[in-house]
């Protein structure tokens, strides 16, 4: 006696599927949502998508990326300015008489100020960014 087959509960992990998008414009926008979900793979995308699971939307603002790029240079120049700051008054404390010492301290007292304008203009750079980001 043949027994009946049995409907299998899960299909087979080797069922695949398939679709198109014939329209080209539902293809650029498929391609667009891709590339801002930061998926790693379209396969992928349009598995959270069709699952209703959650990803995350990644938009780059060009304005913003620009003012974190200049940013990160000031903070860099203002970091290495203190550095070469500190070493200067230590080899001028170190190797260096008192009367020589406070001339060249006086001339660091000049540097101190292009420290005070460099942060002046980080703090406009980041005034006129809030402003424009508003």
């Amino acid at each position: 006696m043949n027994r009946p087959k049995k409907t299998p509960v899960r299909p087979p992990k080797w069922d695949a599927f398939h679709f198109r998008l014939p329209d080209s414009r539902d293809q650029l926008r498929l391609i667009e949502l891709f590339k801002r979900s930061g998926a790693r793979t379209k396969t992928e995308y349009i598995r959270a998508r069709i699952l209703d699971e959650h990803f995350r939307v990644v938009t780059i603002d060009k304005s913003r990326e620009d003012f974190v790029r200049r940013l990160t240079e000031f903070t860099a120049a203002l970091n290495k300015i203190g550095v070469l700051y500190n070493q200067a008054v230590r080899a001028i404390n170190t190797y260096h008489s008192p009367k020589t010492a406070v001339v060249m301290l006086r001339k660091l007292e000049g540097y101190a100020a292009d420290i005070l304008r460099l942060q002046e203009r980080v703090i406009a750079l980041t005034e006129s960014f809030r402003t424009i980001d508003r």
